[in-house]
């Protein structure tokens, strides 16, 4: 069972285990990072549940990191644990401004560091649950709000439900009869032409306006699929 991927970016000092060994023996899969300036470029490419970085490296350094992936919209959701041997309060309060969701002070003991990987992954897992990132668009289903490319896009709530539906099984290829049931529902009379109509139309508010589509495909004699 994939349990979630961490990328880390750690110092050793005053902890005989590394956070890599730890997480790696709980079942995480780890990327390790040695520089802070690779640190953005690999959230990205990696696509960590979770980014550790150990602000005694270099704090102003990892501090600037921090915005930059808060800041950048394939990196602004990732879940951002900072650790430091400093635990002064104003410290602390710094390094949630910059973009932290959770900070830890060393030194810390490994089931300690254990329990609280897990309790930020109970978090990030929950909170994938009611969000879809599919290429550059982002579907919220807490707030009902979809974005692409960070911009909101607004969309009717067939137009909402239709997208979820596409993008939440992706690559699955829907007929027009499974669109007609899942979104309006069977109690509802519509014809396969309302779902061509509605797909055309979401293609646009998505910025689609010619052959072919970038994200919904057209299968010929079945429906429909995103890709």
């Amino acid at each position: 069972m994939d349990k979630g991927k961490v990328l880390i970016l750690e110092s050793q000092n005053g902890n005989p285990v590394s956070i890599s060994k730890i997480l790696e023996g709980e079942g995480y899969a780890t990327v390790r990072v040695n520089q802070f300036d690779e640190v953005c470029d690999l959230a990205i490419d990696e696509k960590p549940s979770v980014v550790l970085l150990d602000l005694d490296l270099n704090t102003l350094e990892g501090l600037e990191v921090c915005m930059r992936l808060k800041d950048d919209f394939e990196t602004k959701k990732v879940t951002l644990v900072l650790l430091s041997s400093n635990n002064e309060e104003d410290y602390v309060v710094r390094a949630f401004d910059c973009g932290a969701d959770d900070f830890i002070t060393k030194p810390y003991g490994q089931k300690e560091i254990a329990a609280r990987i897990r309790a930020i992954m109970r978090r990030v897992n929950r909170d994938e649950m009611t969000r879809i990132k599919v290429k550059d668009i982002e579907i919220d289903l807490d707030e009902h709000k979809v974005f692409k490319g960070g911009k909101s896009i607004d969309l009717t709530y067939i137009q909402f439900k239709l997208l979820y539906l596409l993008a939440s099984r992706r690559e699955n290829v829907f007929s027009r009869k499974e669109i007609l049931e899942k979104v309006w529902g069977r109690k509802v009379y519509v014809t396969n032409r309302t779902v061509d109509v509605h797909i055309k139309r979401l293609r646009e508010k998505l910025g689609e306006y010619k052959y072919p589509s970038q994200y919904i495909e057209t299968i010929h004699g079945t429906g429909y699929r995103f890709m």
